[in-house]
Parts: C-alpha cells; structure tokens; sequence
C-alpha cells in the first residue's frame, strides 16, 4: 500500500512539473552579424574639397565609395565603425580623426563618415595642415588601408 501510494504521489509531481513549464516566450532574436569589409585607398581616389559652389575650398582632399553592407536599418539603429590603416593592414585605428604625414612629408588629419544617401557610402577626407604642398596624400608602400564594420542592432520580433 505505502509502495501504490508513493508511486501515486510522485506521478503527481512529475505530471505537475511536466505540465506546469510551458514557452511564454513568443520573440525571435534576429541572429545579426556584423559585417566586415575593406577598401585599398588609392592615391588616384582622392579628390579636392569643395565648397557649396563647386570650387575648390583648399581644406584637403575626399574620396567615397559605395558600400551595399551600409544598410538604412544599420544607419537608424545600428553602428559603423571605420579604421585606418597607414601600416599595410598590420595595425588599425579607430576614427573619426587621425593625423598622419605621407610620402611627400605632408601631414593630414583623416575623417571618416558613412551612411546611406542613395545607397551605403564611406567617405574619407584628409585635410591638410598649412605648409603641406597642394598634394593629395600619398600612400605607396606600405599603403593606407580602411576596414569598414556594419553592425546592426539585435531586435527582437
């Protein structure tokens, strides 16, 4: 009898905990990956600054790319981080301002910016410090590398 009874109460328990867990739960995380890609900065990509009326402002020198990883959902709520590399990739540093001499012992201060006006974009600009020569900067050996990270945010549905 003591052996029935025991064998009751403890199905009692097992059926009382098996029933009692239950998913509440009804969200999906969105498995997000940042996304990495790289850009070999050419001393044919920069350009002269501008002002609003398209003339030379001699601040420094621009270059853009477009980037389809830079997405508007990235831009609104998640985040691009862009590096510098000045080394052939070895090192990288964060931007947003780095100053740097190249080649021709011209020094600029590198600005990076991203975001999505007709598509994913990154545009670097150096702008150049007085005394420079009227040179775009130059990286030949070792070149100047960008690593760009889009990272977007975790949402929850």
């Amino acid at each position: 009898m003591k052996r029935t009874l025991f064998s009751i109460a403890a199905f009692l328990c097992a059926s009382f905990v098996f029933f009692s867990c239950s998913k509440d739960d009804n969200s999906t995380i969105v498995d997000a990956q940042a996304l990495t890609s790289f850009i070999d900065v050419q001393n044919a990509n920069w350009a002269v600054t501008k002002d609003g009326n398209g003339n030379p402002d001699g601040l420094g020198y621009i270059a853009s790319w477009n980037t389809g990883e830079i997405t508007q959902e990235i831009t609104d709520n998640g985040a691009v981080w862009i590096y510098y590399s000045f080394d052939d990739g070895n090192s990288y540093e964060l931007a947003p301002s780095l100053s740097r001499s190249d080649e021709n012992g011209n020094i600029f201060d590198f600005l990076a910016e991203s975001g999505t006006i007709n598509g994913g974009y990154v545009t670097l600009t150096a702008l150049k410090y007085t005394g420079n020569s009227n040179q775009a900067p130059k990286y030949t050996n070792p070149r100047l590398l960008v690593k760009i990270v889009s990272i977007p945010s975790s949402l929850y549905q």
